[in-house]
This record gives structure tokens, sequence and C-alpha cells, in this order.
């Protein structure tokens, strides 16, 4: 309901195995990314566009991560901002127009649920963040019992 109906939300969602996370967690980087895509399109039109997969991740314990990325069409990023958006109380907004904590929040959310975070961003084209979650792999024994 925040977001402005200028600003399309697309969702890419695919089946993936299950991870060990709190949901609730989850939700609010979700919608912290979002909102953040958002303001980064203003007032203009835009997307916004949420993914969820799985890919084969050999260094992670079970071979496979969970991959959620949100991508904006917004106004980007430079560099030296990208190197500093998970800093606590680093933001570009104007006094009084944010905290500089949703990102650094997300990091740690995301870092602590096992998982990692990274940008990917061109000034003017938009931004995208992804983020890697270990999947769980459920023994097929344990889903049998449960039936």
């Amino acid at each position: 309901a925040s977001v402005p109906s200028t600003i399309e939300i697309v969702e890419q969602i695919e089946p993936v195995p299950t991870i060990l996370a709190d949901a609730g967690q989850l939700q609010q980087v979700v919608v912290n990314l979002v909102t953040n895509g958002a303001h980064a399109i203003g007032n203009a039109f835009g997307r916004v566009t949420v993914s969820l997969d799985e890919i084969a991740d050999p260094a992670s314990e079970t071979g496979r991560m969970i991959r959620i990325r949100v991508a904006d069409t917004g106004c980007g990023m430079s560099r030296e901002v990208m190197h500093r958006i998970f800093e606590p109380f680093f933001t570009t907004k104007g006094v009084g127009e944010g905290t500089g904590l949703g990102l650094s929040v997300v990091h740690g959310i995301v870092t602590g649920q096992g998982g990692s975070i990274d940008v990917k961003s061109t000034p003017g084209k938009g931004s995208e963040f992804i983020i890697l979650l270990p999947a769980h792999i459920v023994p097929a024994e344990d889903i049998a019992a449960v039936a």
C-alpha cells in the first residue's frame, strides 16, 4: 500500500527447497528492499522486481542456495555509495527522511541467517540486491514420517 501506483511490482517466484530462517525477519528484508527501490524510483514510472529461485553452490553445505533478488529501475548508486550502504546510519536521504538503519538491518538479518547479500547498481539505471541463503534439505525419511 505504501508503493505509489506508478510503480509496478513484479514477482518471479519459483518453487524452492525450505530454508531455516525467521519468516518475519525475511519479510522485513523484502519489504525494506522493495520500499528502498520505490524510493529510488520516486515519482517516475518504474518497476521493482522480486524473484526467488534456487541455484547450485558447490561451496555450500547442501550444494544448493536459495536466491532472493530485488531489482528496481530507480536512480541507481555510485560505487562510493555502494561501498557504504550497509554501514549503520549511512543514508543518502535528507535530514528527517531516513535513519540509515534499513540496509544495515537487512545485512544483519541476512548474515545472521547464514546468508550473504550483494548489490549491483548503475547510476541512472537502477539497482539489484542479491541475497543467498542456504537451502535446508529435508531427508526423505523425515518427509515420509510426517505424511
